[in-house]
């Protein structure tokens, strides 16, 4: 009863969206169809009737089935948006990242089922960081098919050669999430890319500030990895992530602290392209703005290394971090 509860109100609400009539769910109205007939009656199939109706089911059945009951309602709460803009949110981070691939791979691949249980809820979860930031970036609905546009090529840029654009603390996550996947009996091929999926977490926020700033996408994610690292804020945020807290309300303000941490840079790093010389070399600039604000920068680390000290980090401590990094960001 839960399940099919949480299927059709999510189907209500993208029948009541403009998404179904995306290009980008093209697809998933052919594939409702068996193969031999899509070929012979594609005109039919295009033009079916019930096009928006069988589109919004199954979408709605791919979302719950592939992220379970849970991530999609708690984002729609978090985030305060609507199911219709988190359904869209699925489908363009769907296609950015190539996860429908990911997902057809974890099903047929050779493993344990318990192993193969930890893939899908990892990946479900790395799912639902990128959705976040789609979210973030759209401010409202959007189709998926302008968000992907706008962002696939920034998005593909970042994806290659990753591992030279994260931070330690990134590194750190990677390498864990690698020898359990491991440990598990995980191919390692598969293990690698349901991984990759956690080393791309910013990319779309660093994709659209790119191509609003005209900087170059990987310039740019080197000097907010530079900046992450320097004030500490890539630990913040990793730690946030990682956290579960059973109180509903410090898990919105842990899901809100682990995206903020992420955002403040995004928002830094464009207030720096005022400064002469930040289109050209970002990493320059970050690292001038760091030497002119190295006492700041100290007296914050401090507490950083306070907190990094103290087990378990509590969310009021994120929370204070985050309040304090807001200041020294703002000079």
């Amino acid at each position: 009863m839960l399940l099919s509860s949480a299927k059709l109100a999510l189907q209500d609400a993208i029948e009541a969206s403009p998404l179904p009539d995306d290009p980008e769910l093209q697809r998933n109205l052919s594939e409702y169809f068996p193969a031999p007939m899509r070929q012979a009656y594609k005109k039919q199939i295009d033009n079916h009737r019930l096009r928006r109706d069988i589109i919004a089911t199954d979408l709605a059945n791919r979302i719950v089935n592939r992220l379970g009951l849970i991530h999609p309602y708690e984002l729609a709460e978090e985030e305060s948006v609507g199911l219709a803009e988190v359904a869209s949110a699925f489908v363009a981070a769907e296609r950015l990242f190539d996860v429908r691939e990911i997902w057809e791979e974890l099903d047929e691949a050779a493993m344990p089922e318990a192993t193969r249980l930890i893939l899908f809820d990892r990946a479900a979860s790395a799912m639902r960081i990128q959705m976040a930031d789609v979210l973030r970036i759209s401010n409202g609905f959007r189709m998926p098919s302008d968000v992907v546009d706008e962002l696939g090529r920034g998005v593909q840029k970042l994806s290659t050669g990753t591992e030279k654009l994260l931070a330690d603390e990134s590194l750190v996550l990677t390498t864990r999430l690698q020898r359990e996947f491991a440990s598990a009996g995980a191919p390692e091929k598969l293990a690698a890319k349901v991984t990759h999926l956690f080393d791309l977490d910013g990319a779309v926020g660093l994709a659209d500030l790119a191509k609003r700033t005209e900087i170059d996408p990987r310039k740019l994610t080197n000097a907010f990895t530079i900046l992450g690292q320097d004030l500490g804020l890539a630990w913040a945020q990793g730690t946030a992530a990682l956290m579960s807290p059973s109180d509903v309300w410090e898990r919105l303000l842990v899901a809100g602290l682990a995206r903020d941490f992420q955002q403040m840079r995004l928002e830094f790093l464009q207030r720096l392209t005022r400064r002469k010389g930040m289109k050209d070399n970002p990493c320059e600039t970050v690292n001038a703005w760091l030497d002119e604000n190295a006492g700041a920068i100290r007296q914050f680390r401090s507490m950083i290394t306070r907190a990094r000290a103290h087990t378990p980090v509590a969310p009021a401590m994120l929370a204070q971090i985050a309040s304090q990094a807001r200041n020294v960001l703002s000079r």
